[in-house]
């Protein structure tokens, strides 16, 4: 009994052996890996008009309530990062909205609008405080 128990553990012990042999005689091959580049990337840039640059021009992302707004010598730097085919909406009051297409990180750089000649008018509405009612002083009789 010992020895068919013998025979039957060198008989696996074989075949294992065969099998490593066999798995070990393939040539190993390397996967070939495949990366994607980060292919977005932050915008930042200048606002300006013909007079020099917009402090408080609106940056929006075209299709999104996503935006940012320029600072006092009209810089931005859009909040968050973009991708080639993005488009920025560059707007300020009185003055032409801009569509810019991103194509790289420097596609807005320098953003100039133009004066929108489309406003016929422009009203200036304000509250003025007074003390008294204001009364005339050349209809007075005297």
């Amino acid at each position: 009994m010992k020895n068919q128990r013998s025979k039957k553990v060198s008989y696996l012990a074989g075949m294992a052996l065969v099998c490593l042999m066999l798995f070990s005689v393939t040539t190993a091959q390397a996967q070939e890996v495949t990366t994607t580049a980060d292919t977005s990337f932050v915008v930042k840039g200048t606002v300006s008009d013909e007079n020099g640059p917009l402090p408080g021009a609106n940056v929006i992302l075209k299709g999104s309530s996503v935006g940012t707004a320029s600072d006092m010598d009209g810089n931005f730097e859009f909040p968050q990062k973009l991708k080639k085919g993005d488009v920025l909406i560059f707007s300020y009051v009185g003055l032409e909205t801009q569509f810019v297409t991103i194509e790289n990180q420097n596609s807005a750089s320098n953003v100039t609008l133009k004066l929108d000649s489309g406003i016929e008018e422009i009203i200036v509405v304000g509250k003025v405080a007074t003390k008294k009612v204001y009364s005339s002083k050349k209809n007075k009789d005297n």
